[in-house]
């Protein structure tokens, strides 16, 4: 998936996002009301169950899976490796609370401390690796996370440790084994396990400085990809804006 369709279908993702979120409530009291069921005791109970309780969670699902489907086929297309497919999905998995928190804002309920209380570090990470992948790699020919080998390194570093500090954070990996797989042995292991991993990537410290420092690293890593990695590739970007569109290839 090419650079361009991805952001048209991560801007829709946001869109259904806040219909879903912020204005669906507004679609179910029409509904309610021109449905005329407060004329019999009782009826408005399904249509509200129905639209509020089974359609808005469909809605949040569904931007969900067109985040993930749409970046991962990014992931494809520029030929990255597989192994940011898992890595992604645990940013995301680990960030999901934060956008429907964020959501509450539109009634007048959301405060700025709950706001900073609430930013999981996994929710950066995952912003920051989307607003990369929009980037148009494939139209300047430049390798994506860049060519100098230990850059990439630091990149891939830096965001494995985002990955296992989300993972440990997040309470959501300790109960998905139980819903889905109905494993609740699995589901308190995991959850016996997340403090001991969270402990050992903190250094036992209740401190997010490790996390934010691996963030740091993980945005002038991107950031420096972006860069030319040698003088030959320096010299095809300068010469690019002067050379006719049939003569770049």
């Amino acid at each position: 998936m090419f650079a361009g369709r991805y952001l048209w279908w991560m801007l829709i993702a946001i869109a259904v996002f806040l219909f879903f979120t912020m204005c669906f409530d507004y679609v179910t009291w029409a509904t309610v009301a021109s449905s005329g069921c407060a004329r019999v005791a009782g009826s408005c109970g399904p249509i509200i169950l129905t639209m509020s309780g089974s359609m808005k969670p469909s809605g949040v699902y569904l931007t969900g899976g067109i985040i993930l489907v749409v970046t991962f086929a990014r992931i494809h297309y520029i030929s990255l490796s597989w192994i940011w497919v898992p890595i992604m999905a645990i940013w995301f998995v680990a960030s999901a609370p934060f956008p429907l928190l964020l959501a509450n804002g539109w009634t007048g309920q959301l405060k700025a401390e709950a706001v900073l209380e609430g930013l999981p570090v996994a929710f950066l990470f995952l912003v920051t690796f989307c607003l990369y992948l929009s980037l148009a790699f494939e139209e300047s020919g430049a390798r994506p996370l860049g060519s100098w080998r230990p850059l990439r390194v630091a990149i891939g570093l830096s965001a494995g440790y985002g990955a296992l500090y989300a993972f440990a954070q997040a309470p959501a990996f300790a109960r998905i084994p139980g819903r889905l797989l109905g494993d609740p042995a699995l589901a308190a292991a995991i959850a016996a396990f997340q403090p001991h991993l969270r402990d050992v990537l903190t250094l036992g410290r209740e401190s997010e400085a490790l996390a934010f420092l691996a963030l740091g690293l993980f945005v002038l890593g991107l950031a420096a990809s972006l860069l030319p990695q040698n003088l030959e590739e320096l010299k095809a970007r300068l010469a690019a804006p002067f050379m006719l569109r049939g003569s770049r290839h």
